[in-house]
């Protein structure tokens, strides 16, 4: 048990700290093109595919889950980053996408984790109600201001950071 809450740690918290300057590069530059989202987002997801696939190698994930995530991760990095037209027309699916993902890691963390740490159980689940609220108001207002995007994404960052870092 020690082990999987430690592989998590490494790998949320990492993630988390990479949502939130995704985020905070939003709120700096809300007026800018969202290429430079588009190609941030890339980076981030190519950086999260090569760590992982890093630790299958390490042997520090069991199974070939880690292999084909981080492969994915850097697939979608890639094409976020030379195809980034295409996504910027996409983009408000793209952001409400990541906030689900989280929002259902959040999920699985509560539930993982709800003998075990009442406190925390009730955090996760918290940031992933706000989670999957944020995201569902991204997909029916699709042009909300970009600011609430980078708002969202900062607070699924530091959801990941701070429940999984008091852990």
């Amino acid at each position: 048990m020690a082990k999987k809450i430690t592989t998590m740690f490494k790998s949320y918290v990492f993630d988390g700290i990479l949502l939130i300057a995704l985020g905070i590069a939003m709120l700096i530059w809300p007026d800018k093109s969202l290429k430079i989202p588009c190609i941030i987002i890339g980076a981030v997801l190519a950086i999260m595919g090569i760590i992982k696939i890093i630790a299958f190698i390490a042997k520090k994930t069991k199974g070939s889950s880690g292999l084909f995530v981080g492969l994915a991760q850097i697939a979608i990095g890639a094409a976020f980053i030379f195809a980034s037209d295409f996504f910027i027309s996409v983009f408000h699916y793209v952001i409400a996408f990541i906030l689900l993902y989280g929002a259902i890691m959040m999920f699985i963390n509560a539930f993982n984790l709800r003998k075990v740490f009442g406190m925390m159980f009730m955090a996760s689940l918290i940031f992933a109600i706000i989670t999957t609220i944020l995201a569902i108001v991204i997909i029916i207002y699709p042009f909300v201001f970009v600011q609430l995007r980078g708002i969202a994404l900062i607070i699924e960052g530091l959801a990941m950071v701070i429940v999984l870092r008091t852990i």
